[in-house]
Protein backbone atom coordinates (compact mmCIF):
# COMPACT_ATOMS: atom_id res chain seq x y z
CA UNK A 1 0.00 0.00 0.00
CA UNK A 2 2.00 3.33 -0.96
CA UNK A 3 0.19 7.18 0.33
CA UNK A 4 2.32 9.76 0.36
CA UNK A 5 4.51 9.96 3.52
CA UNK A 6 5.99 13.09 3.86
CA UNK A 7 9.57 14.01 1.71
CA UNK A 8 10.04 10.08 1.36
CA UNK A 9 7.07 9.53 -0.93
CA UNK A 10 5.67 12.85 -1.92
CA UNK A 11 8.01 12.40 -5.06
CA UNK A 12 8.15 9.40 -6.97
CA UNK A 13 11.38 9.53 -7.33
CA UNK A 14 12.22 9.58 -3.28
CA UNK A 15 11.75 6.14 -2.58
CA UNK A 16 15.04 5.63 -1.19
CA UNK A 17 17.59 7.97 0.84
CA UNK A 18 18.66 10.74 -1.71
CA UNK A 19 21.15 9.82 -4.11
CA UNK A 20 22.72 13.33 -5.65
CA UNK A 21 21.86 14.54 -8.34
CA UNK A 22 22.84 18.20 -10.75
CA UNK A 23 20.46 20.79 -9.02
CA UNK A 24 22.98 23.23 -10.54
CA UNK A 25 20.06 25.15 -12.14
CA UNK A 26 18.29 25.37 -8.84
CA UNK A 27 21.33 26.81 -7.35
CA UNK A 28 21.62 29.22 -10.39
CA UNK A 29 17.67 30.25 -10.30
CA UNK A 30 17.87 31.09 -6.51
CA UNK A 31 20.94 32.43 -6.68
CA UNK A 32 22.41 29.88 -3.84
CA UNK A 33 25.64 28.27 -3.15
CA UNK A 34 26.47 24.61 -4.73
CA UNK A 35 25.79 22.00 -1.71
CA UNK A 36 24.90 18.62 -0.40
CA UNK A 37 21.16 18.11 0.71
CA UNK A 38 20.48 19.03 4.16
CA UNK A 39 17.67 15.89 4.55
CA UNK A 40 18.52 12.49 3.57
CA UNK A 41 15.82 11.59 2.00
CA UNK A 42 14.98 15.03 -0.13
CA UNK A 43 16.46 17.52 -1.55
CA UNK A 44 16.91 20.55 0.54
CA UNK A 45 19.52 23.65 0.61
CA UNK A 46 20.47 26.26 2.71
CA UNK A 47 21.20 29.82 1.28
CA UNK A 48 20.47 33.66 1.63
CA UNK A 49 17.80 35.36 -0.83
CA UNK A 50 17.80 39.05 -0.90
CA UNK A 51 19.43 39.15 2.60
CA UNK A 52 17.49 36.14 4.10
CA UNK A 53 18.72 32.71 5.09
CA UNK A 54 16.29 30.76 2.94
CA UNK A 55 15.48 26.63 2.40
CA UNK A 56 15.13 25.96 -0.91
CA UNK A 57 13.59 22.79 -1.60
CA UNK A 58 10.36 20.71 -3.47
CA UNK A 59 6.39 21.20 -3.16
CA UNK A 60 3.43 20.15 -4.49
CA UNK A 61 0.67 22.21 -5.89
CA UNK A 62 2.70 25.50 -5.80
CA UNK A 63 -0.10 27.63 -6.15
CA UNK A 64 -2.37 26.21 -3.67
CA UNK A 65 -0.05 25.17 -1.35
CA UNK A 66 0.71 28.97 -1.17
CA UNK A 67 -2.48 30.03 -0.67
CA UNK A 68 -2.94 28.19 2.11
CA UNK A 69 0.19 28.74 3.97
CA UNK A 70 -0.79 32.13 3.92
CA UNK A 71 -4.24 32.05 4.62
CA UNK A 72 -2.71 29.97 8.05
CA UNK A 73 -0.19 32.54 8.58
CA UNK A 74 -2.88 35.14 8.02
CA UNK A 75 -4.74 33.88 11.06
CA UNK A 76 -1.52 33.79 13.00
CA UNK A 77 -0.75 30.11 12.63
CA UNK A 78 2.95 29.71 12.91
CA UNK A 79 3.85 28.41 9.43
CA UNK A 80 6.39 29.20 6.46
CA UNK A 81 5.11 31.42 3.38
CA UNK A 82 7.52 30.93 0.52
CA UNK A 83 9.93 33.98 -0.08
CA UNK A 84 10.77 33.33 -3.63
CA UNK A 85 9.27 30.76 -6.35
CA UNK A 86 7.46 28.86 -6.57
CA UNK A 87 10.14 27.87 -10.22
CA UNK A 88 9.60 24.64 -12.09
CA UNK A 89 13.01 22.84 -12.46
CA UNK A 90 13.56 19.43 -13.38
CA UNK A 91 9.93 18.60 -13.73
CA UNK A 92 9.51 19.85 -9.83
CA UNK A 93 8.01 22.56 -8.63
CA UNK A 94 10.85 24.76 -6.11
CA UNK A 95 10.10 27.27 -3.51
CA UNK A 96 12.09 29.07 -1.09
CA UNK A 97 11.06 29.68 2.65
CA UNK A 98 12.50 31.53 5.34
CA UNK A 99 14.96 29.85 7.29
CA UNK A 100 13.53 29.69 10.93
CA UNK A 101 15.53 30.16 14.05
CA UNK A 102 15.29 27.91 17.16
CA UNK A 103 15.73 24.64 18.65
CA UNK A 104 14.39 20.70 17.71
CA UNK A 105 11.86 19.22 19.86
CA UNK A 106 13.51 18.38 23.21
CA UNK A 107 10.20 15.62 23.99
CA UNK A 108 9.00 17.69 27.13
CA UNK A 109 5.50 17.53 28.28
CA UNK A 110 5.61 21.91 27.17
CA UNK A 111 7.04 20.60 23.61
CA UNK A 112 4.25 17.66 23.45
CA UNK A 113 1.52 20.36 24.26
CA UNK A 114 2.52 22.82 22.07
CA UNK A 115 2.80 20.79 19.57
CA UNK A 116 -1.20 19.50 20.15
CA UNK A 117 -2.33 22.92 20.22
CA UNK A 118 -0.76 23.55 16.66
CA UNK A 119 -2.44 20.78 15.42
CA UNK A 120 -5.53 22.18 16.80
CA UNK A 121 -5.20 25.74 15.24
CA UNK A 122 -4.31 24.04 12.10
CA UNK A 123 -7.21 21.90 11.70
CA UNK A 124 -9.52 24.95 13.20
CA UNK A 125 -7.66 26.82 10.51
CA UNK A 126 -8.30 24.53 7.50
CA UNK A 127 -12.16 23.96 8.27
CA UNK A 128 -13.24 26.68 5.70
CA UNK A 129 -14.77 24.96 3.01
CA UNK A 130 -12.80 25.64 -0.44
CA UNK A 131 -10.55 28.04 1.45
CA UNK A 132 -7.02 26.89 -0.82
CA UNK A 133 -7.73 24.27 -3.35
CA UNK A 134 -5.02 21.90 -1.89
CA UNK A 135 -5.85 18.88 -3.52
CA UNK A 136 -8.25 16.32 -1.89
CA UNK A 137 -7.45 12.93 -0.39
CA UNK A 138 -6.86 9.65 -2.66
CA UNK A 139 -8.41 6.59 -1.19
CA UNK A 140 -6.66 3.91 -1.72
CA UNK A 141 -7.51 1.19 -4.04
CA UNK A 142 -5.88 -2.39 -3.71
CA UNK A 143 -5.77 -5.59 -5.53
CA UNK A 144 -5.20 -8.80 -3.47
CA UNK A 145 -1.52 -8.60 -5.25
CA UNK A 146 -0.66 -5.13 -3.68
CA UNK A 147 -2.09 -6.59 0.03
CA UNK A 148 0.07 -9.77 -0.10
CA UNK A 149 3.57 -7.20 -1.32
CA UNK A 150 2.72 -5.39 1.76
CA UNK A 151 2.28 -8.69 3.82
CA UNK A 152 5.39 -10.24 2.33
CA UNK A 153 7.51 -6.85 3.02
CA UNK A 154 6.36 -6.84 6.75
CA UNK A 155 7.29 -10.33 6.65
CA UNK A 156 10.88 -9.87 5.08
CA UNK A 157 11.89 -7.03 7.39
CA UNK A 158 10.78 -8.82 10.19
CA UNK A 159 12.73 -11.75 9.30
CA UNK A 160 15.73 -10.05 8.64
CA UNK A 161 15.88 -7.17 11.87
CA UNK A 162 13.40 -8.66 14.08
CA UNK A 163 12.31 -12.24 13.98
CA UNK A 164 11.44 -12.25 17.73
CA UNK A 165 8.53 -9.95 16.69
CA UNK A 166 7.42 -12.02 13.53
CA UNK A 167 4.76 -14.33 14.82
CA UNK A 168 3.21 -11.71 17.09
CA UNK A 169 3.13 -8.83 14.20
CA UNK A 170 2.09 -11.16 11.06
CA UNK A 171 -0.49 -12.67 13.52
CA UNK A 172 -1.91 -9.30 14.12
CA UNK A 173 -1.63 -6.90 11.22
CA UNK A 174 -1.54 -9.79 7.96
CA UNK A 175 -5.26 -10.37 8.61
CA UNK A 176 -6.04 -6.65 9.05
CA UNK A 177 -4.07 -6.16 5.57
CA UNK A 178 -6.01 -8.46 4.11
CA UNK A 179 -9.68 -7.42 5.03
CA UNK A 180 -8.65 -3.71 4.93
CA UNK A 181 -10.36 -2.61 1.51
CA UNK A 182 -13.43 -4.81 3.01
CA UNK A 183 -13.78 -3.32 6.19
CA UNK A 184 -11.58 -0.58 7.33
CA UNK A 185 -11.39 1.54 4.23
CA UNK A 186 -15.26 1.43 3.81
CA UNK A 187 -15.86 2.67 7.25
CA UNK A 188 -13.62 5.63 7.03
CA UNK A 189 -14.23 6.64 3.34
CA UNK A 190 -18.31 6.31 3.41
CA UNK A 191 -18.57 8.38 6.96
CA UNK A 192 -18.74 11.63 5.40
CA UNK A 193 -16.18 12.50 8.26
CA UNK A 194 -15.47 16.78 8.56
CA UNK A 195 -12.86 17.30 6.09
CA UNK A 196 -9.89 20.06 6.44
CA UNK A 197 -6.65 21.58 4.98
CA UNK A 198 -3.99 19.00 6.81
CA UNK A 199 -0.70 18.93 6.91
CA UNK A 200 -1.03 14.91 6.51
CA UNK A 201 2.87 15.13 8.00
CA UNK A 202 2.63 16.54 11.44
CA UNK A 203 6.24 15.15 12.87
CA UNK A 204 8.14 16.86 15.45
CA UNK A 205 10.83 16.74 12.65
CA UNK A 206 8.69 19.51 10.52
CA UNK A 207 8.85 21.43 13.56
CA UNK A 208 10.88 24.26 15.08
CA UNK A 209 10.69 25.65 18.37
CA UNK A 210 11.00 29.60 18.72
CA UNK A 211 10.34 31.73 22.14
CA UNK A 212 7.16 31.83 20.95
CA UNK A 213 6.34 27.75 20.71
CA UNK A 214 6.46 25.70 17.64
CA UNK A 215 6.29 26.81 13.67
CA UNK A 216 5.99 24.28 10.70
CA UNK A 217 8.54 24.20 8.49
CA UNK A 218 7.55 21.28 6.55
CA UNK A 219 3.97 21.80 5.09
CA UNK A 220 4.53 20.46 1.47
CA UNK A 221 2.45 17.54 2.00
CA UNK A 222 -0.78 19.14 2.26
CA UNK A 223 -4.22 18.22 1.51
CA UNK A 224 -7.75 18.50 2.05
CA UNK A 225 -8.81 14.99 3.76
CA UNK A 226 -10.37 14.04 6.84
CA UNK A 227 -8.99 15.48 10.00
CA UNK A 228 -9.57 12.44 11.54
CA UNK A 229 -6.95 10.71 9.49
CA UNK A 230 -4.50 13.64 10.18
CA UNK A 231 -4.83 13.04 14.30
CA UNK A 232 -4.35 9.61 14.07
CA UNK A 233 -1.09 10.14 11.98
CA UNK A 234 0.20 12.00 14.31
CA UNK A 235 -0.72 9.87 17.05
CA UNK A 236 1.63 7.14 15.38
CA UNK A 237 4.74 9.35 13.22
CA UNK A 238 5.08 12.12 15.69
CA UNK A 239 8.39 10.90 16.82
CA UNK A 240 9.37 9.15 13.24
CA UNK A 241 12.93 10.04 11.87
CA UNK A 242 13.84 11.97 15.17
CA UNK A 243 17.65 11.51 15.29
CA UNK A 244 18.37 11.97 19.01
CA UNK A 245 15.19 11.82 20.70
CA UNK A 246 11.87 9.38 21.75
CA UNK A 247 12.60 6.35 19.55
CA UNK A 248 8.65 5.38 20.46
CA UNK A 249 5.43 6.47 20.09
CA UNK A 250 4.00 8.44 22.64
CA UNK A 251 3.34 7.45 25.90
CA UNK A 252 -0.03 7.68 28.05
CA UNK A 253 1.19 10.94 29.18
CA UNK A 254 2.31 12.25 26.56
CA UNK A 255 -0.64 11.56 24.17
CA UNK A 256 -2.81 13.24 27.21
CA UNK A 257 -1.06 16.36 26.82
CA UNK A 258 -1.08 16.30 23.27
CA UNK A 259 -4.90 15.13 22.58
CA UNK A 260 -6.62 17.73 25.74
CA UNK A 261 -4.53 20.88 23.92
CA UNK A 262 -5.68 19.24 20.58
CA UNK A 263 -9.00 19.27 21.63
CA UNK A 264 -9.02 22.54 23.15
CA UNK A 265 -9.34 23.81 19.84
CA UNK A 266 -11.24 20.99 17.98
CA UNK A 267 -14.87 19.97 18.94
CA UNK A 268 -14.70 16.58 17.68
CA UNK A 269 -17.93 14.91 16.10
CA UNK A 270 -19.63 12.14 17.66
CA UNK A 271 -18.99 9.97 14.26
CA UNK A 272 -15.38 11.50 14.84
CA UNK A 273 -15.25 9.84 17.85
CA UNK A 274 -17.36 6.89 17.33
CA UNK A 275 -14.57 5.77 14.44
CA UNK A 276 -10.95 7.07 16.43
CA UNK A 277 -10.16 2.99 17.06
CA UNK A 278 -10.73 2.68 13.19
CA UNK A 279 -9.09 6.16 11.87
CA UNK A 280 -5.59 4.39 14.02
CA UNK A 281 -6.24 0.85 11.91
CA UNK A 282 -6.56 2.84 8.54
CA UNK A 283 -2.88 4.78 9.30
CA UNK A 284 -0.99 2.20 11.16
CA UNK A 285 -1.99 -0.52 7.49
CA UNK A 286 -1.55 2.36 5.27
CA UNK A 287 1.22 4.57 6.52
CA UNK A 288 2.47 2.79 9.41
CA UNK A 289 3.44 -0.74 7.14
CA UNK A 290 4.72 1.15 4.66
CA UNK A 291 7.09 2.99 6.79
CA UNK A 292 8.56 -0.09 8.46
CA UNK A 293 8.81 -2.20 4.97
CA UNK A 294 10.18 0.78 3.04
CA UNK A 295 12.77 1.13 6.10
CA UNK A 296 14.29 -2.03 5.29
CA UNK A 297 14.64 -0.62 1.77
CA UNK A 298 16.51 3.02 2.92
CA UNK A 299 18.46 1.66 5.97
CA UNK A 300 15.87 2.59 8.86
CA UNK A 301 16.07 -0.64 10.24
CA UNK A 302 20.07 -0.38 10.71
CA UNK A 303 19.78 2.64 12.53
CA UNK A 304 19.43 1.44 16.42
CA UNK A 305 16.95 4.67 17.07
CA UNK A 306 15.01 4.19 14.29
CA UNK A 307 14.82 0.31 14.44
CA UNK A 308 13.22 0.82 17.85
CA UNK A 309 10.94 3.26 16.79
CA UNK A 310 9.66 0.95 13.75
CA UNK A 311 9.43 -2.23 16.27
CA UNK A 312 7.35 0.68 18.31
CA UNK A 313 5.35 1.24 15.56
CA UNK A 314 4.47 -2.51 14.60
CA UNK A 315 3.74 -3.78 18.49
CA UNK A 316 1.38 -0.45 19.18
CA UNK A 317 -1.71 -1.06 20.97
CA UNK A 318 -4.15 1.13 19.65
CA UNK A 319 -6.12 1.54 23.05
CA UNK A 320 -3.34 3.50 24.24
CA UNK A 321 -5.07 6.56 22.68
CA UNK A 322 -7.95 6.69 23.90
CA UNK A 323 -10.16 10.18 22.70
CA UNK A 324 -11.75 10.59 26.36
CA UNK A 325 -9.67 10.59 29.24
CA UNK A 326 -10.03 7.42 31.60
CA UNK A 327 -13.04 7.72 33.92
CA UNK A 328 -11.84 8.01 37.62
Amino acid sequence: MHQKLSDKCLWPSLGSKLVTSDYSEVFRWFGIEPQESMYLYAPVFRGVIGGKTVAVKRTHSPEAMGRWVRHLAGLGVPVVTPLAGPRRIGGYDWVAYPWIDGRTYDGSPADVRAAGELLGRLHVAGNAEGSTGLPGFEWPDHDEESVEDDVTGLDRVLKAYRPDLRGEVLGRLAPLLRSFMATTLPAIRDADLPVADVTMDFKAVNLVYSQAGPVLVDPDNGERAPRLLDLALAVLLFHNDLPDRPARLFDEMEWAAFRDAYLGHVRLTVRERELWPTALTYMLLEWGVWTAVNGGEVGDWDDPRQAAFLAALLTVDITRYPLEPPTL
